[in-house]
């Protein structure tokens, strides 16, 4: 099976928002950047969270996948020490549980307070 490029807009450099191999999706870092307008959504962990959020699911939809289906998160935190309990708050509120393994750490994340990616499951068995 070929790779099957995921685009859910124009990108800000050389990359795609994902990629199918086989039955996985692998994305892009997201962050609150709106492709449309070019400007940061969002000013507080959680509205950011949330954008980065509907980004990937944009992303999950065109893949045939969701946020059931996540294998792994990887979250970037601009400001973890305070961020930290805001973001996975509104985690828990977005993900459904069972929760996938998660990976977040601290990072100079310039203009934004968040990055994610993720990989996922596509097919129709769960």
């Amino acid at each position: 099976m070929k790779p099957r490029v995921i685009s859910v807009g124009e990108s800000v450099a050389a990359y795609s928002h994902g990629k199918v191999v086989g039955n996985l999706l692998f994305t892009s870092g997201m962050t609150s950047h709106d492709p449309a307008t070019g400007a940061v959504r969002g000013s507080t962990i959680e509205e950011q969270t949330r954008y980065c959020f509907e980004l990937l699911e944009q992303v999950l939809a065109k893949a045939g996948s969701s946020l059931a289906d996540l294998v792994q998160v990887q979250v970037f935190l601009n400001d973890i020490e305070n961020d930290f309990a805001g973001f996975d708050a509104t985690y828990k509120q977005i993900v459904p549980a069972p929760y996938p393994p998660r990976a977040t750490v601290g990072a100079d994340l310039p203009g934004y307070r968040i990055e994610m990616l993720i990989t996922a499951f596509v097919g129709s068995e769960h």
